[in-house]
């Protein structure tokens, strides 16, 4: 078993690891939506409530959190302390349509995957729909200039349920596709090309594929599978070498610990944080002063 280091979270998405020690995340259950912060000793501390549906979370070099899914379905800046800051609700090209995770890149611009689908088209309540495979899906890849709040372009169009984004030790950017367990990748601005297929089996009636992403410094991609309960180890070459098992059957993502000795896990099924020894130390990730 993976050490528990929280439980009784509410759908937990987004983790990060603080300087300081602390762990940030998101709770995206109804009546739970918020921006939540782990203390060392575990003790849970709600930072605010900034709208939406918040589902992935960054934080900058200002110590500032940057939330997915903020009001109508927003991207939003945070104070360290919870103050909303800066609100993005789009491109020119129209409104985001179900944001959902973030990573900063080497250039110091902010990259957001948008699931490209209608809430109500995937969930009810807390449930995923019986028939979500009919749901209209378009979704994209944005580069945002997060100094300007405006998007810059869109990097990719068309994804089937968009989710996790990471950047390599090279400086290409990673993205998966949920219903079709591939994770793509691609120069920034570049065409995008499948780097792997996540997936042992297909995915069959019940929501499952790949989602959070998270590099260590060897570039082994650590991929959180959702409705598998584990995190899919992939090589430089796109093969899966190996997997670590969840306590829970619903990873929603992985990231390192700033000191890269940790693997941080969030875990639907529980509520919960997990965290382990890192097989290997994680890569940096990219915090600009904005």
């Amino acid at each position: 078993m993976n050490e528990t280091i929280a439980v009784g979270l509410h759908q937990p998405d987004g983790p990060v690891g603080l300087q300081d020690g602390r762990v940030a995340l998101v709770e995206m259950e109804d009546g739970h939506r918020c921006l939540t912060v782990l203390e060392q000793d575990g003790r849970r501390r709600e930072i605010c409530r900034p709208g939406g549906r918040p589902t992935g979370l960054a934080t900058d070099g200002d110590g500032c959190f940057w939330v997915a899914g903020g009001p109508e379905n927003s991207l939003v800046r945070l104070s360290p302390e919870g103050r909303m800051l800066q609100m993005i609700e789009g491109s020119d090209r129209g409104p985001f349509v179900l944001p959902h995770d973030l990573a900063f890149g080497p250039d110091g611009l902010l990259y957001m995957s948008d699931s490209g689908v209608r809430i109500a088209d995937l969930v009810i309540g807390q449930t995923i729909r019986p028939d979500f495979l009919n749901a209209a899906y378009n979704g994209r890849i944005y580069q945002i200039d997060p100094a300007d709040g405006r998007v810059l372009r869109s990097l990719a169009t068309g994804l089937l349920l968009a989710s996790g984004i990471a950047f390599d030790s090279k400086g290409m950017l990673y993205y998966s596709e949920m219903l079709t367990g591939n994770i793509y990748r691609q120069v920034v601005g570049g065409r995008q090309e499948v780097f792997a297929q996540a997936l042992r089996s297909p995915i069959g009636g019940s929501l499952r594929g790949p989602v959070g992403l998270a590099f260590d410094r060897d570039d082994t991609l650590y991929c959180a599978i959702y409705g598998q309960g584990d995190i899919s180890l992939i090589d430089a070459s796109g093969k899966v070498s190996g997997h670590i098992r969840t306590n829970g059957a619903l990873p929603s993502n992985v990231a390192f610990t700033p000191d890269g000795k940790h693997v941080l896990i969030t875990e639907q099924q529980h509520g919960a944080v997990e965290r382990i020894p890192a097989p290997k130390p994680g890569l940096a990730l990219h915090r600009p002063t904005i």
